[in-house]
């Protein structure tokens, strides 16, 4: 059995457990590649957070030349998932739907879709709603956005505490990402090429209309 944590917050103690993945809880739980799944407990909270690594890759160019990702060798940020956006509702044959991990506060279900974190940065400033319905949510209540801001910093302050869980997260997520990567890069460089022509021909075109009105317009001495 995995090992309980008991990380402090403003709001009181969160005990934190990393699920194993073949954990009975797991069973009908969405999670990313190499995510971890940790189960906490607390003062009004109760759930699942996944905590998996992130590239934080970057558009650069200009507007002539156009813009390319710049892509991250290694993971730099975490992406954090809970809450469930979409409908949990049974498919038609009766099948249970599989849902992200679920969790709750003050008995609110609270969500963060897409959301991303520094690694060893501040995790008090993120954008956090409570689910209505399906497909329907609302701004959280303060008190409830500030819980589950302490809550993912317990959550990421255990997980960033075992370096080797950490660094072989990044190990399966970087050579799952490896190919999906190349194929991109490939796709830029096939664009860049296109346009490095493109400028090439205008390159000439402007220097032969030069070289035929030079002597038509010669330059004025000195």
């Amino acid at each position: 059995m995995s090992m309980t944590t008991t990380a402090a917050t403003i709001f009181g103690p969160v005990r934190v457990q990393r699920l194993e993945p073949t954990s009975p809880e797991l069973a009908m739980v969405r999670r990313q590649v190499a995510a971890h799944v940790y189960a906490v407990e607390g003062n009004q909270v109760a759930g699942m957070v996944a905590i998996s690594p992130a590239y934080d890759d970057e558009e650069q160019g200009d507007m002539f030349l156009g813009k390319e990702t710049v892509r991250a060798l290694v993971p730099t940020r975490f992406s954090v998932f809970f809450g469930q956006s979409a409908s949990v509702r049974p498919l038609p044959d009766g099948r249970p739907v599989r849902h992200s991990p679920i969790l709750s506060i003050g008995g609110a279900e609270v969500l963060s879709p897409c959301l991303t974190l520094a690694r060893g940065g501040d995790t008090s400033d993120f954008r956090v709603t409570v689910r209505t319905g399906d497909w329907t949510s609302r701004p959280a209540p303060a008190l409830v956005a500030a819980s589950t801001h302490e809550v993912i910093r317990a959550v990421l302050t255990v997980h960033e505490a075992d370096a080797a869980r950490v660094a072989a997260a990044d190990r399966a997520y970087a050579q799952y990402r490896t190919p999906d990567r190349r194929t991109s890069a490939q796709s830029d460089l096939r664009a860049a090429r296109r346009l490095r022509d493109q400028l090439q021909a205008r390159i000439t075109r402007l220097e032969t209309y030069l070289t035929a009105t030079d002597s038509e317009h010669p330059h004025p001495r000195s």
